[in-house]
């Protein structure tokens, strides 16, 4: 073969090399210094601490990372749901969208590299008028055996523990603690949930009575909801005592919740009745027959 036609050859050989090349490269995921690149457009674009949602979810220890507490703060990363949330930030690689913000009509899109940044809202955002799990330093917190209330006391500097892999969840600096152990006590930390995503809820591992966590003048809406679990890796093994959640507003049992294991993040819902629209004391007794590995913990608000 000529020389010359040797050389046409290589054109279009160049050009499929180019284009693929070109493919291979827009797959890719962006490196951690890409995201590190991509805060500034976000932080331009967040102008009312709006929720950042990253698509897909598994590029989120690299987007937490980069962006850090400021745009994508624990309470957020950890929510329950998105349901309080009136807007959120989509921040997608890939052409990945959010599930979770399916539905949300889009009000602002922005390009920055390898980023996609969508503005979305919710068509109805739920309106919270209390959350428990920020007002666990105002709560009464008290360990229930033999009839007897042994009220816990408030450390506001206690020793910070974390169990590592398939070990218990943090322990925060401050809690509520009660006797029988380092384990036995009231506070907020981060448990993993059924798709091994961290959740912020209020550990209350009950003992050999029921755990009282009791918060005063509370004003309610129309209901008080929430979701409870336990560590995923505890659960999913199927082997433990259910565990039993009162709900009782203003004295009254408004709910009984049963969580067994494999429930996972589960939803639960106890209507305020006649006491809606006032303030008053709402309070969660948590107990099991069997105690033993019952990381039991619950986030709820009023709404």
């Amino acid at each position: 073969m000529a020389p010359k036609t040797l050389a046409w050859l290589l054109v279009p050989a160049l050009g499929l090399g180019e284009l693929f090349s070109a493919m291979y490269l827009s797959s890719r995921p962006p490196k951690l210094e890409d995201w590190s690149r991509a805060a500034p457009a976000l932080a331009a674009m967040r102008k009312q601490h709006e929720l950042v949602v990253i698509a897909p979810d598994w590029a989120d220890p690299n987007a937490r990372y980069a962006f850090g507490d400021a745009l994508m703060p624990l309470a957020d990363v950890a929510r329950p749901d998105e349901s309080r949330y009136a807007r959120a930030i989509e921040v997608s690689i890939l052409g990945a969208d959010a599930p979770e913000l399916r539905g949300w009509p889009v009000v602002d899109e922005r390009h920055s590299g390898k980023f996609r940044f969508r503005l979305v809202e919710n068509p109805a955002p739920a309106k919270v008028l209390y959350d428990f799990v920020d007002h666990i330093a105002d709560a009464d917190v008290f360990d229930a055996q033999g009839g007897h209330e042994g009220h816990c006391s408030w450390n506001k500097a206690a020793r910070r523990e974390a169990g590592g892999l398939h070990g218990d969840p943090a322990y925060p600096s401050q809690r509520w603690e009660c006797a029988g152990g380092a384990w036995h006590f009231v506070g907020a930390t981060v448990v993993e949930d059924e798709k091994w995503r961290g959740r912020r809820c209020l550990w209350s591992e009950p003992g050999a009575g029921y755990v009282g966590v009791r918060f005063h003048d509370v004003p309610l809406g129309k209901v008080v909801r929430g979701y409870a679990t336990l560590p995923w890796w505890i659960e999913r093994e199927l082997k433990g005592a259910p565990v039993d959640m009162k709900v009782l507003i203003g004295g009254d049992v408004a709910l009984h919740y049963v969580h067994r294991d494999g429930d996972g993040w589960k939803p639960f819902s106890a209507p305020t009745g006649a006491h809606a629209g006032t303030r008053t004391d709402v309070e969660f007794q948590v107990s099991s027959v069997r105690p033993r590995e019952r990381q039991f913990c619950f986030q709820a608000d009023t709404r």
